[in-house]
């Protein structure tokens, strides 16, 4: 009988052993700021100014995402507690797998170019702190289309908001990765048809593209649905196996072997106003974690960065992706995933 570290094991040893540096959340000096993030918009000329003056490896710039909102807008998207490391809970995880010859892995990787018809497209979370369910299913569909050598069905976000109810589950107010993926292996995922999420689709979560700002009414969390959007009986697939990955090293080889895997990652408000390069924290305070799909790695202009595919639509960043450095704000830290 195998024995399985708990999550608050795994977090712990994340917490202890990482030598990940995070990045201060400072006041910003350069700005007037008010007492509340209601008050304060999210994309404003002056940050936008200040970092590119600073930072030397990324550009910022106006993303139509978030024009007309704030930074409590912002804020509410991002659904990761990153104070899980002195959590207790019993969420089983599988221990990371052993890191075999590095040689085989090659020195940049992108899943869009390896496996073009399992990667799935930007998708929108709408108003909802939904990103932990989001990079989880994501990452579940392109992995049971790439693991089977079959067709990509995309998986329902909705289906982990509204239904999986564990101990750090809680649906439009957060969630953690590796629970998601607890959740994925145990029950199973339905499919965006039968789930759909969106309102503009006939699910029950304000779409809040940019056409319809400001986008400032963010939902609870709707209840478990017995039945599928047309009334058909849910049916769901489940990943065979699900683990969490530890440090750079190992995530890179995951992917490269593999596809896709959930990390998650500090948000601050330079983040914000991504345009192009590698992020890497310039000016801002912290905002909260943000749970995404990482897609590849490599390096530009000697900074090493991880691919990423995140859930703001493609009317922000590089058409919806960014590249981040591997030791940025966590994000080299813990992935999870799993395989079909």
């Amino acid at each position: 009988m195998k024995v399985f570290p708990t999550l608050s094991v795994v977090l712990i040893v994340v917490a202890t052993t990482a030598a990940v540096p995070l990045p201060p959340s400072p006041p910003d000096r350069a700005l007037a700021r008010p007492a509340s993030l209601s008050s304060i918009p999210a994309v404003r000329d002056d940050l936008i100014d200040e970092i590119n003056s600073k930072a030397a490896t990324w550009k910022a710039g106006r993303n139509e995402y978030f024009e007309g909102r704030t930074l409590a807008e912002v804020k509410a998207l991002l659904g990761v507690d990153h104070d899980l490391a002195t959590a207790n809970t019993d969420i089983p995880v599988l221990p990371p797998p052993p890191l075999d010859d590095e040689s085989d892995v090659p020195a940049s990787f992108d899943s869009r170019q390896v496996w073009p018809r399992c990667i799935g497209p930007v998708l929108n979370q709408g108003s909802c702190g939904s990103c932990w369910a989001f990079g989880a299913a994501e990452t579940a569909s392109d992995r049971l289309c790439i693991g089977t050598n079959g067709t990509y069905v995309q998986l329902a976000p909705l289906d982990l908001v509204e239904c999986s109810r564990g101990l750090f589950d809680h649906g439009c107010h957060g969630g953690v990765p590796p629970a998601a993926f607890h959740y994925i292996h145990s029950t199973g995922l339905t499919t965006e048809t039968c789930f759909p999420y969106l309102q503009s689709e006939g699910g029950p979560i304000p779409t809040c593209t940019p056409s319809q700002q400001p986008c400032s009414t963010f939902v609870d969390t709707p209840s478990c649905q017995s039945s599928c959007a047309d009334g058909s009986e849910v049916k769901r697939t489940k990943l065979s196996s699900v683990y969490s990955i530890l440090g750079v090293k190992h995530m890179k080889k995951e992917i490269a072997s593999n596809g896709p895997i959930e990390g998650a990652f500090l948000v601050f408000e330079d983040f914000v106003n991504y345009k192009s390069g590698v992020y890497k924290y310039t000016s801002g305070s912290l905002l909260g974690g943000h749970a995404v799909k990482i897609i590849g790695y490599g390096s530009e202009s000697g900074e090493e960065y991880f691919l990423v595919q995140n859930s703001w639509t493609t009317a922000w960043g590089e058409g919806g992706y960014f590249k981040i450095g591997v030791n940025q704000c966590g994000i080299g830290i813990l992935a999870s995933t799993g395989k079909a």
